[in-house]
């Protein structure tokens, strides 16, 4: 099954094809029923091991023999695994591109790029990154899916996509504390940052990459390191 649609405005939409869809939709409901179920017998296994945490609930689980309890903790097996189902579609990216834009929607996030601001698009790992014409990215969002269509819709639009990956590869260089090129903002941004990946807190951590970028700054990560470059403009004619 493609994820590639057209639409009636000859639109390329990429995003999780329908078995993919399929089995987010239905494996955590499943998962979280079938886990529900065995609580109670897990919690009486538990509560039996003194070095176990949460000895105090455990015990009260186990304590409870009535044969309703397993339904009440397989369905609220359910709920949960209807609440994951719901967080990972919300979470899934889907791309617009067209011959005159590319718009990526992500939760209640929709953000869209002019053609002729784009001057490269590649996929790092399952990231799909768009770099303007500043040099400075555009967008850096997760793709869960197979990334060959999303090279095909680019390039079938006219996209400036890199096959090689990031042109500014060569360019980036590990940061550390108060490392002596970066003014003092830029520093105090970076270990922001860092605090906030320790932290796993996504959201600030792309928001502190967007404040960089005003200052001229563009962040990557590689494992639990953070690297940067200085924007490097990209003109028409330049590298792609």
């Amino acid at each position: 099954m493609s994820n590639l649609q057209q639409s009636n405005k000859k639109a390329t939409i990429v995003q999780l094809t329908r078995f993919e869809r399929a089995l987010v939709l239905v494996t955590p409901p499943v998962l979280g029923l079938i886990l529900g179920y065995f609580v109670p017998a897990i919690a009486d296994w538990a509560a039996s091991l003194p070095w176990f945490p949460f000895q105090g609930p455990l015990k009260l689980i186990a304590s409870i023999q009535a044969g309703w309890t397993v339904i009440v903790t397989a369905f609220l097996g359910l709920i949960a695994g209807v609440w994951l189902t719901n967080e990972a579609i919300k979470d899934s990216l889907v791309i617009t591109i067209s011959d005159d834009e590319a718009t990526l929607s992500i939760k209640s996030t929709k953000i869209s790029f002019s053609k002729p601001d784009i001057a490269s698009v590649f996929m790092d790992g399952k990231q799909l990154v768009l770099i303007g014409r500043n040099g400075l990215e555009l967008a850096r969002e997760s793709f869960d899916s197979t990334p060959a269509p999303i090279a095909d819709a680019f390039i079938g639009h006219g996209y400036p996509w890199s096959p090689e990956g990031d042109p500014f590869e060569a360019d980036y260089r590990l940061w550390v504390k108060n490392t002596p090129d970066l003014p003092p903002a830029l520093n105090a941004l970076m270990k922001a940052r860092e605090q906030a990946l320790l932290g796993k807190d996504a959201e600030s951590a792309k928001e502190i990459q967007r404040e960089a970028g005003k200052l001229g700054v563009s962040i990557r990560d590689k494992g639990k390191f953070q690297y940067w470059r200085n924007a490097d403009r990209i003109d028409k004619g330049d590298r792609k």
